[in-house]
């Protein structure tokens, strides 16, 4: 008698993942629930955490996960240039920047209020701050959304995910331990930029070649094979260099994507890709534990509720300074109020190095199955949100936010000529320099502080006090180059606002004025809010809120001061233009 062979495990555990993600996904799409959640209710099923005898292997689970995550990297990767990112403009840089900063700051701010350690709120804070690609293009499919508000959103989910490889690279050094010291971070940083030129180098001018002599052969299964094989070598690589196999995914991607060619090969990745992808948020439902939900309720109602509102204010912040319109800003911010891929990429980073508890994959899942429900109702409502706004703001405000969106409209439509804006390369090299060295001034000053209090506290002086006399001997070293900043801020939004202005043929002072606050506003904020997200870890834990609050109270003075400063003649012509009727739905021009 013939005995039969032993089923693989790997075997069972996929085809217990597809067959149980297919019944819960058919469910969802009766009950027009996004599939995600049909994916994080399969992987509860199948998952060691609840009573049902349907228990998948943990260990293979992940590890088909880990393909998800490669094959979503390499399609990110394949869908980013730099040529692309130009091409969005400033306007997406702003939003990813003030939303992404405000969001890490806000997050790990929560995080310790929590009790959590200072490096699992870094992890929760990095989570909150990027938000779904995948989510937000297939809600944007479904509601058929066209026009200037996808392209602003899909615009900054371009610079997030491309801030989230970033985060991976950092994090991986600050959970590791290096963050920790000084020395040992910038030999990271200068090992992962070398590492980035030599793969991006070679891969340029070598392998695009031959993907387009694979690909121009004419047989798609060879192209496919081929360029999977690449992604999966990229990954390796990351990964014996001690990076993320997501970082290696991605920059198989932009290779790929060099041969021009990336449209064929991403309508050939594509099915796979989502395979895959369904797999990892199987897997990250697996993980989720519901006897932990109810004594982390506190953390659920914080987490969700920051994403909620902390994205759809800052979103809309970005886009207001960026030059777009108040209804497509807070319709933006609406459309970026989840979480996604990425942040469970980050949180499982952050487990994988043992900085990361237990407490926080249930909760950011759970944020992330009803922001993601919420999604769709947000972008809808959204805009009758933003015409009630805009009726109740001051005629004064109304009139400038108008001239503002003209100018910067004037502004993005002129043709990039390096000789127009060559004037801002030396303030602009001047400003990250000066925020490099304040940021450096602040890891020195968390090194001297571990040394320099414990000594005070000897002489005699309470802990409190010891700790912001230290800092307040930092903040003096930093103040030189924190003046550097303030004024190469004023200096660019300067140059940019007289662009702006000759090219919308607004020749009133005051109006010009006023941009330019808005402009300094604009690039203040993107310096600023990444800094308070990278400085708030080392410093203690109210200095920085404090800073931030009277810093917004002089700014909101200094604004409403320009406004009144406008002539009331322009406010009264303009009123008309505010009054005038809208189209009844659909997306509105800018």
């Amino acid at each position: 008698m013939t005995v039969a062979p032993p089923t693989p495990s790997i075997l069972v555990d996929l085809a217990m993942v597809l067959g149980v993600a297919a019944l819960t996904t058919v469910a969802c799409q009766r009950l027009r629930l996004p599939v995600v959640v049909g994916y994080l209710l399969a992987g509860l099923i199948i998952g060691p955490h609840v009573p049902v005898p349907l228990v998948a292997d943990p260990g293979n689970v992940h590890t088909l996960s880990e393909l998800g995550v490669i094959l979503l990297m390499f399609s990110l990767g394949l869908d980013f240039s730099l040529k692309k990112l130009l091409r969005t403009g400033p306007s997406a840089t702003l939003v990813a920047l003030i939303q992404g900063g405000f969001m890490a700051w806000s997050g790990y701010l929560v995080g310790r209020f929590l009790g959590w350690s200072s490096l699992e709120s870094v992890f929760a804070g990095a989570a909150l701050s990027i938000s779904s690609t995948m989510i937000i293009a297939r809600v944007f499919a479904a509601l058929n959304t066209k026009g200037p508000l996808a392209e602003l959103v899909l615009s900054t989910l371009i610079v997030q995910d491309l801030l989230a490889i970033l985060l991976l690279a950092l994090l991986t050094a600050v959970g590791s331990g290096a963050g920790l010291s000084l020395p040992a971070l910038l030999f990271t940083i200068s090992r992962l930029a070398g590492f980035l030129v030599v793969v991006l180098a070679l891969g340029r001018w070598i392998l695009p070649r031959f993907v387009r002599w694979v690909a121009d052969a004419g047989n798609s299964e060879t192209l496919l094979v081929t360029v999977v094989g690449l992604c999966f070598t990229f990954s390796l690589l990351a990964a014996k260099a001690g990076y993320s196999v997501a970082l290696g995914a991605f920059l198989a991607g932009m290779v790929v994507a060099e041969s021009g060619r990336e449209r064929l090969v991403e309508h050939l990745v594509h099915p796979l890709r989502d395979m895959f992808v369904a797999v990892f948020f199987v897997s990250i439902g697996m993980q989720i534990d519901p006897a932990q939900l109810l004594p982390n309720w506190q953390g659920l109602l914080l987490f969700g509720g920051l994403v909620l509102v902390g994205k759809i204010i800052s979103g809309a912040l970005g886009g207001l300074l960026g030059g777009h319109s108040l209804r497509n800003s807070i319709r933006a911010g609406a459309g970026l109020a989840q979480i996604g891929e990425f942040s469970f990429i980050i949180v499982a980073l952050g487990q994988s190095l043992g900085v990361v508890g237990p407490a926080l994959f249930p909760v950011l899942a759970a944020t992330c199955a009803w922001t993601t429900l919420s999604t769709p109702l947000l972008i809808q409502h959204s805009e009758r949100v933003a015409d009630g706004i805009e009726r109740l703001l001051p005629g004064r405000l109304r009139h400038f936010l108008m001239h503002h969106r003209a100018a910067m409209g004037h502004l993005r439509n002129l043709p990039f000529r390096k000789a127009t804006w060559s004037p801002l390369r030396r303030p602009l090299g001047h400003l990250l320099l000066d925020s490099l060295v304040v940021i450096l001034v602040g890891v020195l000053g968390a090194l001297i502080q571990r040394a320099l209090t414990p000594y005070l506290e000897t002489r005699g002086l309470p802990h409190r006090l010891a700790l912001y006399l230290v800092w307040a001997l930092m903040a003096g070293g930093a103040l030189w180059f924190s003046l550097g900043i303030l004024k190469q801020v004023r200096g660019m939004a300067r140059i940019i606002a007289d662009r702006a202005t000759l090219a919308a043929g607004l020749e009133t002072e005051a109006v010009g004025d006023a941009i330019r606050l808005m402009l300094e506003l604009a690039l203040g904020s993107m310096v600023a809010l990444p800094m308070a997200a990278i400085l708030q870890p080392l410093m203690p834990p109210g200095l920085m809120p404090t800073l931030v609050l009277a810093g917004s109270l002089l700014v909101a003075f200094l604004f409403w001061k320009r406004m009144g400063a406008l002539p009331q003649g322009l406010v009264e012509g303009s009123e008309g233009l505010v009054r005038r009727r809208r189209p009844p739905s659909g997306d509105r021009p800018e």
